[in-house]
């Protein structure tokens, strides 16, 4: 058994992760059976990056990712979570140990796990649908798991969470850095490999005529002074309330804690692909969120809110 050669097949197909942007905020370092996963913060959303934790969910999910797909090649996954106090930016070590018989049923679907921003279908799940797809995440103890299909309740998540659109298009800055990570053409998608693909964006031929019109400050300041920001807002938030239900996933105030939030997440978005069922997470709202905190002690212990969109 070649583990080095294992070793490279099993991260090109981990890397597979969400990430903000799809910015792959990490590098390895391999030595021997050991995989050094390190954090590239940098690489992610200056502002909404808020003391690195965006990074860290989207390690959780890579380190999912590796553990599922280390388990086809018959490796167990041993990790061991910021091992090291003076290299805060390691995240992981993990340790592959040959002899593992069982591979995970979720590594087929890690290529076919996609965001899905296409319009949802209001019919619920069935409660053995439910029942599967939360116990998917059973084994993580320290991390909350919510889920409801009451409509009122989603509805009023859903207005909540456009406050993201307003606040983005409404501010100079803000608008710049959108309007910075989305990727145009195939061309640059090809090349760039990160940012926000145009034609993931779901939109219409004029739609994607508009958005480039609206790159310009100038014209979206024009547009705002018409509430247009809050009418995307009141269009948005009605497609957040649609589907099945909506999740969060309820994490501590600590490091490790969001990176078991990103694993979490990254097995419910594989479960519900398993299962053909359509998934979609917002970060934005709760991230500006907790920046407005700054080192405010928070009592309760929802410091992230993972949106989950399910519909057949």
């Amino acid at each position: 058994m070649d583990t080095q050669e294992d070793i490279k097949k099993i991260l090109e197909i981990a890397i597979n992760a969400p990430s903000g942007s799809n910015s792959q905020p990490w590098k390895f370092k391999v030595e021997g059976k050991k995989i050094n996963v390190i954090a590239l913060p940098e690489k992610d959303h200056p502002i909404l990056n808020y003391r690195n934790r965006g990074t860290w969910i989207a390690h959780g999910a890579l380190i999912e990712n590796i553990i599922i797909v280390a388990s086809s090649f018959g490796y167990s996954a041993k990790v061991r979570i910021f091992p090291d106090s003076k290299q805060p930016n390691l995240t992981a070590i993990i340790e592959l140990i040959i002899g593992l018989s069982e591979s995970d049923s979720l590594f087929s679907v890690i290529p076919l796990r996609m965001t899905n921003r296409k319009p949802y279908e209001n019919k619920l799940l069935t409660d053995v649908q439910k029942k599967e797809f939360l116990s998917s995440v059973s084994q993580f103890k320290e991390v909350n798991i919510k889920f409801t299909e009451d409509k009122k309740k989603c509805r009023s998540t859903g207005e909540a969470l456009s406050i993201n659109e307003i606040v983005t298009f409404e501010n100079k800055k803000l608008h710049k850095l959108f309007f910075e990570e989305i990727v145009w053409s195939s061309a640059d998608e090809s090349t760039r490999k990160s940012g926000l693909y145009l034609k993931t964006m779901e939109l219409k031929p004029p739609q994607q005529a508009a958005l480039k019109l609206l790159r310009n400050w100038q014209i979206m300041k024009f547009f705002n002074h018409l509430k247009f920001a809050r009418m995307i807002a009141k269009d948005n938030a009605k497609i957040y309330a649609s589907g099945a239900g909506t999740g969060i996933i309820i994490a501590n105030d600590r490091d490790e804690d969001f990176l078991l939030a990103g694993r979490a997440m990254e097995r419910l978005w594989l479960k519900a692909t398993q299962m053909k069922l359509s998934f979609h997470l917002i970060t934005g709202t709760m991230f500006f969120w907790q920046g407005t905190q700054n080192n405010v002690k928070i009592i309760f212990c929802v410091v992230v809110l993972i949106l989950i969109y399910i519909a057949f």
